[in-house]
């Protein structure tokens, strides 16, 4: 039976916050993970575990395909969506025409709105999304990291998505297709109670959500166009400043520091919500989790994101470029910044 957690405060998330790379050492107010199911876990009322279903709304079961599923891709190929907050380009837009799937209007992914009650571990997750039939598409699909990672909602908590677009969504860990770099036992989630991916062992019974999209496989191309100051992402549109602050800054330096930056001759940077550093994290590599070439120098230590927990004003989030994971810290703590435009 799950635990159902007490809605805290801003105020008591900030007397103690927990750090941990792989593994599942949540921050402090989710309550200590087992190792085993994950029916221990915050959440609604008790779902079943199952290993594959017909799917949530979907129309029957068929055979999945024989053929070896194709390699997982990093990164996003899209811009990535961000809360409806001022300055911030890339707003979510969702698509809920269609009976039993939302069309992403900004990545242009397409996405089961409804789960199955029923835990999974990650073999299971995959089957579920291979076997899956839903709005008249047979093509779904387990999401990558960073797919998942498009549908956070950092202005909220409990669950981190938009809720009107996808109603019932439990305060659950949600399961990718992305292996764990040197562990073949893990794989990375996405945590939607409050809100960042982590990665764990591959046995744990989590939640799932498919996806499916028609969009044609990437052509070969260089991602990034490395300039001698910024590099210019070509799939997400966003230039990164390439070397990063001297020294760590507490959040609102961070933020003083990118409004001030001149660099490749370029003004109006700004610090990076959650979901936009995350498109930097390379997930196959080890610290720093970051392609080096491209930035080179990135010391393997927290980065902060302008995304505030929950849009409060007391804890924000920030990237461990050693893990690659996403967590929360107080304003005053010290981090480093890279800034974007």
């Amino acid at each position: 039976m799950r635990a159902v957690l007490a809605v805290a405060s801003a105020a008591t998330l900030a007397l103690a916050l927990g750090i941990a790379s792989c593994g599942r050492t949540e921050p402090p107010l989710a309550p200590p993970a087992p190792t085993g199911s994950a029916g221990a876990r915050p959440g609604p009322a008790p779902r079943a575990e199952a290993t594959s279903t017909g799917g949530s709304g979907g129309s029957g079961r068929r055979e999945p395909s024989a053929a070896s599923p194709p390699a997982v891709d990093p990164w996003a190929r899209w811009p990535m969506p961000n809360p409806h907050l001022p300055g911030l380009p890339n707003s979510h837009r969702y698509d809920t025409t269609a009976a039993g799937v939302v069309v992403d209007q900004v990545t242009g992914l397409m996405w089961q709105r409804t789960l199955p009650n029923a835990f999974f571990t990650f073999d299971g997750a995959g089957r579920h999304c291979d076997e899956m039939t839903l709005g008249g598409h047979q093509d779904w699909r387990l999401p990558s990291r960073i797919e998942l990672v498009s549908l956070l909602d950092t202005t909220r908590t409990q669950p981190s998505i938009d809720v009107e677009t996808f109603p019932g969504t439990p305060s659950d860990w949600f399961w990718t297709s992305s292996p764990a770099n040197g562990d073949p036992n893990a794989a990375w989630y996405v945590y939607f109670y409050f809100g960042y991916p982590k990665t764990d062992d591959r046995g744990s019974k989590f939640s799932v959500r498919c996806v499916r999209s028609d969009r044609a496989s990437a052509p070969a191309k260089p991602r990034y166009k490395v300039r001698t100051a910024d590099v210019l992402d070509a799939d997400t549109g966003l230039d990164w400043q390439r070397v990063v602050s001297s020294k760590p800054l507490p959040f609102d330096g961070a933020a003083r520091y990118c409004n001030r930056l001149v660099t490749a001759g370029k003004r109006g940077w700004r610090v990076p919500t959650l979901t936009e550093l995350l498109t930097i994290v390379d997930e196959r590599t080890d610290s720093p989790m970051i392609r080096r070439a491209a930035f080179p120098d990135t010391p393997g230590e927290p980065f902060w994101s302008s995304s505030t927990f929950a849009n409060g004003k007391e804890l924000a989030w920030y990237v461990r470029f050693d893990s690659g994971a996403g967590l929360y810290g107080r304003l005053s703590e010290a981090f480093r910044v890279r800034c974007v435009r």
